[in-house]
């Protein structure tokens, strides 16, 4: 027989809260079941069960601090202009701590998580550079996604699509009861009912953070949640090191003038130098007129002002759906006034595509911005990789 589905906004709280708890009866059961041997079976509140504590170094936008038997991590902007957010993370099997007055209101997670539902394909990578692949049950919308692997989850029905259509399917999250819920950096009004359901909801706000390396370190997030932290120092100290080693190298060449950006819907976006990808283009080695400006943002110019101020640059770097210069030119003629379109050296960062069209550059680019560095160094500068492998990058034919 079956069973129709009730809309959501025709069920009460009461209702909502029971589909929580009959949703979570069974799961569990199945947590404590996996996540057995992880937990803690004879409880001492002397032990410190946090032995591989994360220490942060370059992001800005979290912390986390560390009691024997819990973690409190804390989003200082979950979304543009929140207030700070903050969650109790507690190890599976400890009893429930007793909080300080400045956390009455913290969400309390048991961790390791043994489910999440990710809101954007930038957490993908976290969880398959942390082998907890398993853990993930459900992406926001499957066609975005580049990873097979992730594809292959989502074929099989061990993923579920939860928001394919943008709008969160608050009815069918509760149902599934997912321990956690992680936030794209945005807010949404189902973040509160499935709050109210009982289901952990935390904040990824990474793209908040002005810094490549700061992004790529919200890797330590997803490793509080997943109990592995131990192996996000490993991964993130070696992106740390292989970015800082390439930006050394772009340092002591000669800047190479750049064209960033293109047009999009009669507006020119250019990187400013504060920014995230400013900051990558400056330790890649690139030169730009805008370089100087601080603000975090792209700033929206016009295209006369780019004509008149870089479109000598003989390189032009861009990021979007062109396949070829002939593309560019079809979009907008004037793209023709740029010198790069004479000299054929127009890179664009589409070459990892999966077979839904999602970029691996928003993908997996985030959390490593030492491949997207070297690709950019092996463009500006080819004499110092001359035998790159380009990741994310491809020279677009005429």
């Amino acid at each position: 027989m079956r069973v129709r589905a009730v809309p959501l906004r025709f069920l009460s709280a009461v209702t909502v809260a029971g589909l929580a708890l009959a949703g979570c009866s069974t799961a569990a059961t199945d947590t404590d079941t996996a996540a057995s041997d992880g937990c803690i079976t004879d409880f001492d509140p002397g032990v410190d069960y946090f032995p591989d504590k994360s220490e942060v170094v370059d992001a800005q936008n979290f912390s986390i601090t560390y009691e024997n038997s819990y973690q409190v991590l804390t989003v200082d902007e979950p979304y543009p202009g929140a207030e700070p957010e903050s969650y109790v993370l507690v190890k599976c099997g400890a009893p429930a701590p007793e909080l300080s007055d400045d956390l009455p209101d913290a969400q309390q997670i048991s961790v390791p998580i043994t489910s999440l539902y990710s809101g954007s394909t930038t957490h993908l990578p976290l969880v398959t550079e942390l082998d907890a692949l398993d853990v993930l049950t459900g992406v926001s919308n499957g066609s975005m996604v580049s990873d097979t692997a992730v594809v292959d989850r989502i074929a099989s029905g061990d993923v579920t699509e939860y928001a394919a259509g943008g709008t969160i399917d608050t009815e069918a999250v509760v149902v599934a009861a997912p321990d956690v819920v992680m936030t794209g950096g945005t807010d949404d009004p189902a973040y509160s009912q499935l709050r109210e359901a009982g289901i952990g909801v935390v904040a990824n706000a990474e793209w908040l953070e002005a810094s490549p390396l700061g992004r790529a370190e919200w890797i330590k997030v997803m490793a509080a949640l997943t109990g592995t932290e131990a192996r996000a120092a490993e991964v993130y100290d070696g992106i740390r090191s292989d970015y800082l080693e390439v930006a050394d190298q772009a340092a002591g060449a000669e800047p190479a003038p750049a064209l960033l950006g293109g047009m999009s819907q009669g507006t020119w976006y250019m990187s400013s130098g504060g920014s995230y990808m400013g900051r990558l283009f400056t330790d890649a080695g690139a030169q730009w007129p805008w370089q100087d400006v601080a603000s975090t943002g792209s700033l929206p110019l016009d295209f006369e002002v780019v004509v008149a101020e870089a479109s000598d640059a003989p390189t032009w770097l861009v990021v979007n759906s062109w396949t070829s210069v002939a593309d560019a030119l079809a979009d907008d003629e004037r793209y023709g006034e740029l010198a790069a379109v004479g000299t054929g050296q127009v890179w664009n960062a589409n070459k990892a595509l999966g077979p839904g069209g999602g970029n691996d550059y928003y993908e997996r680019g985030v959390l490593r911005p030492d491949l997207v560095l070297s690709d950019l160094v092996a463009i500006l500068h080819p004499e110092l990789l001359p035998d790159h492998e380009f990741t994310f990058y491809q020279q677009l034919p005429a």
